[in-house]
């Protein structure tokens, strides 16, 4: 958990650690240390986490809203150190920190199918209180928060895809990337028109309108952002935050707990069966967790953030990302068709 990676150490020397940036926060430091793009800070007031955040003001007051909206029910989330302004954050030289409480526990492991379980679970309950939140948002902040459409979010990553293919064909010299991505995009292309006649065709309009079926979405379930104690669960980190379906966070959680198992079906309907203990699934929600699973998410993030220059891997991480993605396309396949087949006779 310690290890600190490349791309982890350049954002924690963005950090500033000066001893005026302390007084400024109003916090006595006694020690500090790095945890993977955070830094663990050691107070007078207990242990705390320091992080340098992207997000906007009215993005942070989103997910401090809605933190303190599911906490009557479900308190298993971070809680921020409100400063004297009584703001989460605190603008210094040009840049935005907040302070967090430091929970208890280590990180989840997705090759154990019994934290693949309880993550589901939490998951569960945390979508099952933020039941009412898109009204309550509305109400309080005067705006509807409800995310951008499936429909603009496929047509907008085809748009891309189909940019990158023309400009990198441009390329006078093209290096392993560039011509892994030139012999792939077509076939990834030909994914995202059948994800989006298949949306056309599926009950997703209906679902945006099902008040049961909105809830406040992580989009970041990754093992990191899971905290277990025992068969307690704690949920950090909600910068990705959104106010979406629920069926779209459970497939971001999926995804991430079976593609380095070789696309697992019996992981994912484990996973799928320890969520539905909590809060059962429509079959149009299946049915569309089919269509998200079928959008080509790796390969179209790894190629957008390596041409786009979104993170700052040297250019061998990302050629090790890209292949090993492009490795576990057949798996992905198989497992589509495996789900297919699933939705077919069960749902």
């Amino acid at each position: 958990m310690n290890k600190i990676r490349y791309a982890e150490r350049n954002s924690l020397c963005d950090y500033d650690l000066s001893l005026e940036f302390f007084n400024e926060l109003g916090i006595n430091i006694n020690d500090i240390s790095p945890v993977r793009n955070v830094f663990m800070i050691y107070t007078d007031d207990g242990n705390k986490i320091l992080k340098k955040v992207d997000c906007d003001e009215k993005k942070l007051k989103l997910i401090d809203e809605s933190l303190n909206y599911i906490k009557d029910k479900y308190n298993n989330v971070i809680s921020y150190t409100k400063f004297n302004n009584n703001s989460i954050y605190k603008k210094w030289k040009g840049k935005t920190y907040v302070v967090m409480d430091l929970l208890d526990g280590r990180e989840a492991c997705f090759t154990n199918p019994l934290e693949i379980k309880l993550c589901a679970k939490n998951i569960a309950l945390m979508h099952k209180a933020s039941k009412g939140i898109r009204e309550e948002l509305i109400k309080k902040l005067n705006k509807d928060f409800l995310d951008e459409s499936l429909d603009k979010k496929f047509k907008k990553a085809y748009d891309q895809l189909a940019f990158l293919k023309d400009l990198v064909n441009e390329y006078k010299y093209k290096n392993e990337f560039d011509d892994l991505f030139i012999s792939n995009v077509n076939k990834y292309l030909q994914d995202i028109t059948k994800v989006q006649d298949l949306l056309s065709k599926s009950k997703y309009l209906d679902l945006r309108k099902d008040r049961e079926t909105i809830c406040l979405c992580h989009n970041d379930l990754a093992y990191h952002n899971f905290l277990i104690k025992k068969e307690n669960v704690s949920i950090i980190d909600f910068d990705f935050l959104t106010i979406d379906l629920r069926i779209i966070d459970i497939a971001n959680f999926i995804l991430k707990a079976i593609k380095n198992s070789a696309f697992d079906i019996d992981k994912m309907l484990m996973a799928l069966n320890s969520y539905e203990k909590v809060l059962p699934l429509m079959k149009e929600e299946k049915e569309l967790l089919y269509i998200l699973l079928y959008f080509p998410r790796d390969f179209y993030s790894i190629s957008r953030d390596y041409y786009y220059k979104r993170k700052k891997w040297d250019y061998n991480v990302y050629l090790n990302r890209f292949k090993s993605k492009l490795n576990n396309e057949q798996f992905r396949r198989d497992f589509m068709q495996e789900y297919k087949n699933y939705i077919l006779t069960e749902c």
